[in-house]
């Protein structure tokens, strides 16, 4: 039997010390050569993060009225697209209301003060899932799916799609985590919860919703990009009233009457910012000029942390310079609710045959003043029995105009709301 020999005395080929050089020098080259970059497309690549106005935390609506008026809100929104202000409070009570403000959504993930359950927005722009922590909106998709989720959830196309759809989504992972085997008890009671936030912020809102829970599981997943696992819950069609919906007037405006103002009255904080702007700048174009009158003198900051400059107090008004008084609403209007300041103002513009307007909220204004007894208004919808208390018909459209004194239920109507403020100065004092 032939004997083995240890493989460090076998003889070497000739060519092995040429092969060691070669394998030597491609090792080297292959050390000092550049790697190939791998390029990946991000998953966002091309989409857009959208930063939300703060939210607002407080409101004129109780919660009372707001369990009550829950009950009737239930009817087909309009597909007019909701303004950035109201989805980011939609999304806020959905779950931002549970997030404290965090460095980054790291550090709040690590606190666990992100809850498991996601939020889905689906806009006519795209779709976007909301982030708590910066209280932001990440686009996932720029094509508009809402016909799409109407019909898988309706059943039948042509249904109202809604201004937003907010869909929740959770995953018994995730879950898990946290509350082991009660992790499909507490997704279904943080939904519930969420689900509840949302309905009621809607009607503080003056919104309309429709919510269902029959989703078709896979369209929704295709939809929303849903990673594996990742369930969609339950889908709340929310918009405005049709009747609150606004549409892009043909029409040429009134010329505003030579050398007639108008007279914002604009609380010290709160007031809804778009009501304000909108209402100043088509006036503003049309020829009349604005000053701002509040009960502090100085900076006043809006809702969504607009400011604008009072120009006078409001005891400092002579009334005589201006052809029309304009009540601004917001959060903050409570505040004139029951000012005698104020009342006495609308009182007094009324008895001199102003123009006397009001929008959202500040309606009540004139109510509690007395100044309404008999006539057709509108306004915030959450507002209507204050209104209704001081006399007047209420009637839910977008503007009202009676005689002299004309309302609006909120920003959307600002448009309709300046016309007939033009409409009246043509005819008032």
């Amino acid at each position: 039997m032939k004997a083995r020999i240890p493989f460090a005395q076998r003889s070497l080929s000739p060519y092995s010390p040429l092969l060691i050089v070669l394998l030597i020098a491609a090792i080297g080259w292959a050390a000092q050569s550049p790697k190939p970059v791998q390029r990946r497309t991000p998953r966002f690549s091309g989409l857009k993060t959208i930063q939300l106005p703060e939210p607002a935390s407080t409101n004129t609506t109780s919660l009372e009225t707001a369990l009550v008026d829950q009950q009737k809100a239930t009817a087909a929104p309009s597909d007019q697209r909701l303004q950035f202000p109201d989805i980011g409070q939609l999304a806020w009570a959905a779950q931002g209301v549970q997030v404290p403000r965090a460095p980054s959504a790291a550090a709040a993930a690590a606190n666990k003060q992100v809850p498991p359950l996601k939020v889905y927005v689906v806009l006519a722009d795209g779709v976007y899932v909301y982030n708590p922590v910066e209280h932001s909106l990440q686009q996932v998709s720029n094509t508009d799916e809402r016909q799409e989720m109407t019909a898988s959830v309706l059943g039948q196309q042509g249904r109202p799609v809604g201004g937003a759809q907010i869909v929740l989504v959770g995953t018994l992972r995730d879950f898990a985590v946290q509350y082991g085997p009660r992790a499909r008890s507490a997704m279904l009671l943080q939904a519930g919860q969420a689900i509840q936030n949302i309905e009621l912020e809607a009607v503080a809102l003056g919104l309309t919703f429709v919510g269902a829970e029959n989703i078709n599981v896979n369209v929704a997943r295709r939809i929303l990009r849903l990673a594996k696992g990742l369930d969609p819950l339950y889908v709340i069609f929310v918009g405005y009233p049709a009747s609150q919906t606004t549409a892009v007037t043909t029409e040429q405006p009134v010329a505003a009457p030579s050398g007639k103002k108008a007279l914002f009255v604009v609380p010290q904080q709160g007031y809804q910012d778009q009501e304000l702007a909108e209402t100043r700048r088509a006036l503003e174009l049309a020829g009349v000029p604005v000053v701002i009158a509040s009960t502090r003198q100085g900076p006043l900051v809006g809702t969504f942390g607009g400011q604008v400059k009072a120009d006078l107090l409001i005891n400092q008004v002579n009334l005589s310079d201006y052809g029309a008084v304009v009540f601004i609403g917001g959060p903050g209007a409570i505040d004139y609710f029951n000012n005698p300041s104020v009342l006495s103002l609308a009182r007094q513009a009324t008895a001199q045959r102003k123009v006397v307007a009001a929008i959202g909220t500040a309606p009540t204004i004139l109510a509690n003043a007395g100044v309404l007894k008999g006539v057709r208004v509108t306004g915030f919808l959450p507002e209507q029995e204050r209104i209704q208390r001081g006399g007047a018909t209420y009637t839910g459209n977008p503007v009202e105009k009676d005689g002299l004194i004309v309302t609006a239920t909120g920003a959307l109507a600002a448009p309709l709301f300046v016309q007939a403020i033009l409409e009246g100065l043509s005819q008032g004092g």
